[in-house]
């Protein structure tokens, strides 16, 4: 390429313009740094930044206007992040430009001011987070079956699970297994079945039922960081526990990791709601999703969805199955 020649793009100034006043703001650097981590609400914003709410909303609204972060709404609290999906954006657009000087920043992190301080604050937001659900979940765990029961019968989507996967599989994992209520069900479906989760004591409760079942594998991890080698399974199940995930595209690109060339992902989750309640009652960080989110982050994770679904109830929720296929390699045939 020669000196002082580009590709050219059709964005225009009147769109560059707005985003290159936002990063010139040092504070709106540091945000955007803060948000390639996940999402993050405004008063946890405020937190790891320790400024005022006025300051940091007044800096979020000039991102947004610009088109760096985006915003969603979760009962009370507003969550900003980086755009879902920029890879769907017109070529030339203000989307792919907002994305691409994003990224140029964030290839510079190491020089952003005060990184190693935000970086710090991010973790303790996290891990705040995490052990807030842990707490939760060891606290119901004795009840849990009985307290699904109650809220969604889990008996409305399981059927479905079974249904979508593959048939005699050497390797399936459940995630959230909480305490293996749907082992017995993968049991006829392939030789182990590896039960995860992150509380201690739905681990210890699963191990008292199947513990002794050389069938069944069970490990207390993080779903953010599976405890498996790659490509190690034909299928993994995901019932009800990315509204629970800090930041479920890292869980999507640990599922797609672990499984085999072709492996399906059977996934059930409540669809976008407005209860606040389950967010106190039930630890939910998501309430609940959008199809066209949960389709986005699957096709960002390189998956090819096969189906999609919505279950109804008799209560106020209604929820949403999506079977995916990790590209390439032969497929694993189901039933």
């Amino acid at each position: 390429m020669k000196l002082g020649t580009y590709p050219q793009r059709s964005a225009g100034p009147r769109h560059i313009l707005p985003a290159l006043k936002a990063v010139s703001d040092e504070t709106r650097v540091r945000i955007l740094h803060i948000l390639s981590f996940g999402a993050f609400s405004v008063n946890e914003i405020v937190e790891i930044l320790s400024m005022g709410q006025s300051r940091i909303s007044r800096h979020l609204k000039i991102l947004t206007d610009a088109g760096l972060i985006s915003s969603r709404r979760e009962g009370s609290l507003v969550y900003s992040s980086l755009p879902e999906d920029p890879s769907k954006a017109n070529e030339g657009s203000t989307e792919i430009f907002s994305n691409d000087l994003t990224h140029l920043i964030l290839s510079y992190k190491e020089d952003l001011p005060d990184r190693e301080k935000d970086q710090r604050m991010v973790s303790l937001i996290l891990e705040g987070r995490e052990k807030k659900s842990k707490v939760f979940f060891d606290r119901v765990a004795a009840e849990w079956e009985s307290i699904q029961e109650e809220s969604l019968n889990p008996k409305l989507y399981r059927s479905w699970i079974i249904d979508n996967l593959p048939t005699n599989s050497h390797q399936i994992v459940d995630l959230g297994c909480g305490p293996g209520g749907l082992i017995p069900y993968l049991l006829p479906k392939s030789k182990m079945v590896i039960g995860i989760d992150s509380s201690p004591k739905m681990i210890e409760l699963a191990h008292s039922a199947y513990g002794n079942n050389p069938s069944v594998k069970l490990a207390q991890a993080q779903l953010e960081s599976l405890p498996l080698s790659d490509e190690v399974c034909e299928a993994v199940v995901g019932s009800m526990v990315l509204h629970h995930i800090s930041h479920p595209p890292t869980v999507l690109e640990e599922i797609y990791r672990v499984l085999k060339p072709g492996g399906v992902f059977c996934m059930v989750d409540l669809e976008k709601h407005n209860q606040e309640f389950m967010r106190d009652n039930f630890a939910d960080l998501w309430l609940g999703f959008d199809k066209d989110v949960l389709e986005s982050w699957l096709i960002n994770a390189n998956f090819e969805i096969e189906s999609e679904n919505q279950i109804q109830t008799d209560s106020i929720f209604k929820i949403l199955t999506i079977k995916a296929r990790k590209k390439g390699g032969q497929y694993v045939h189901s039933n």
